[in-house]
C-alpha cells in the first residue's frame, strides 16, 4: 500500500499520496516483446460519445461510477502539460483548454518528488506532435504501452527499444499493467506485474483506464473513487466494467487523486487530489486528449 502524504521519501517530499507509484524495483528483470495492433477507426471526425455509467460489480457487488469517452483514434493525442514539454505539473481542466480537447483524462505516471526537473517529471514514453520523450531507462520498456502510428494503427502491450524507435509514432504513453486482451481480463498475464504488485493490484481507488474495441473505436475509462475510504475499483473491477462494456484491449494508466475527466474544459466527474472526500483536482504530468 501507499505511504502517506507527509512521508520523506529519500529526502525528497512526496506531493502525492495514495495509489501506489510504480517504481523501478516492481518492474520485471526482463520482457518478452509482445503486442497487438489493431486498425483504427477514421471517419473525418473526432465521433465522440460521453457515458456516465453507474452500477454495481457483478464479482463484488461494490457500487461504481464511471465516465467513458469513445471516440476516434485520428482525434487523440497524449500530451505534456504545456507545449514546451514536461515542464510542470497542471490541472487537465487547463491544459485541455490550451490544447483544444474536446474531452480529456489524465495520463501517464510522474515524478512526485518535490525535487522533480523537466529531465525527469515525465515517467517512461510520452510521444506527441509538440513533445518527445523516449526513456533511456527500462520505464519505456518493461511497462504496457500504448500508442498510435502514423497510420493510424493503435499498438498496445510490450515494446522494445528497437520497435519504439523504428516506428513513426504519432502519440505513445507508458502506462503500468496490460488489463484487458482479447476481451478478457489480461491481469495475471501482464508483464510488468509480479507478487510484489499485487498491493497495486488490489488497492481500492480512483481508476484512468485507455482501451480499443474491435471496430477500432477507442474509450478512455475512468472510474471514481475516494482512497481513504477504500472507495473505487481495484483492478480486476476495472478490466470487469471495461470488458462489460465490449472493449477488446486496454491498459491501466495513472489513477488514485491524479484521476479525473474534463469536457470542454469543465470538470465532469469527483476528482480527489487529496485522497479524502474534498472535490479538488491534481496538478499532472501528462494527459489525455481527444481534440476538437
Amino acid at each position: 500500500m501507499s505511504l502517506l502524504f507527509s512521508l520523506l521519501v529519500a529526502g525528497s517530499l512526496v506531493l502525492t499520496r495514495g495509489l501506489e507509484h510504480p517504481s523501478f524495483d516492481s518492474l520485471a528483470a526482463s520482457i518478452i516483446t509482445d503486442y497487438d495492433l489493431h486498425a483504427g477507426a477514421s471517419t473525418g471526425s473526432n465521433g465522440l460519445v460521453l457515458n456516465h455509467y453507474e452500477g454495481t460489480y457483478t464479482s463484488t457487488g461494490r457500487p461504481y461510477s464511471a465516465y467513458a469517452a469513445v471516440f476516434n483514434p485520428d482525434y487523440f493525442s497524449f500530451y505534456p502539460p504545456t507545449k514546451s514539454g514536461c515542464t510542470a505539473r497542471v490541472k487537465v481542466s487547463t491544459s485541455s483548454v490550451n490544447f483544444e480537447c474536446a474531452y480529456a483524462t489524465n495520463g501517464g505516471f510522474f515524478n512526485t518528488s518535490a525535487l522533480a526537473t523537466p529531465e525527469n517529471l515525465c515517467e517512461g514514453n510520452l510521444i506527441s506532435d509538440v513533445f518527445t520523450q523516449v526513456a533511456t531507462d527500462t520505464s519505456g520498456t518493461k511497462r504496457a504501452e500504448f500508442g498510435i502510428l502514423s497510420n493510424n494503427t493503435i499498438i498496445i502491450g510490450f515494446l522494445d527499444s528497437s520497435t519504439i524507435v523504428n516506428n513513426e509514432f504519432k502519440t505513445l504513453l507508458t502506462g503500468w499493467g496490460w488489463l484487458v486482451r482479447n476481451g478478457v481480463n489480461n491481469i495475471n498475464n501482464s508483464q510488468d506485474f509480479s507478487s510484489s504488485s499485487q498491493g497495486f493490484i488490489d488497492e481500492k481507488a480512483p481508476r484512468t483506464t485507455i482501451g480499443v474495441f474491435k471496430n477500432g473505436t477507442m474509450i478512455l475509462l475512468q472510474i471514481d473513487g475516494e482512497e481513504d475510504i477504500l472507495a473505487g475499483p481495484d483492478l480486476n473491477e476495472a478490466a470487469e466494467l471495461l470488458i462489460s462494456l465490449g472493449v477488446e484491449s486496454a491498459i491501466n494508466i495513472d489513477g488514485g487523486g491524479s484521476s479525473v475527466s474534463v469536457s470542454d474544459g469543465v470538470v465532469v466527474d469527483y476528482p480527489t487530489c487529496n485522497d479524502t472526500s474534498e472535490k479538488c483536482e491534481r496538478n499532472v504530468a501528462s494527459f489525455a486528449c481527444v481534440k476538437k
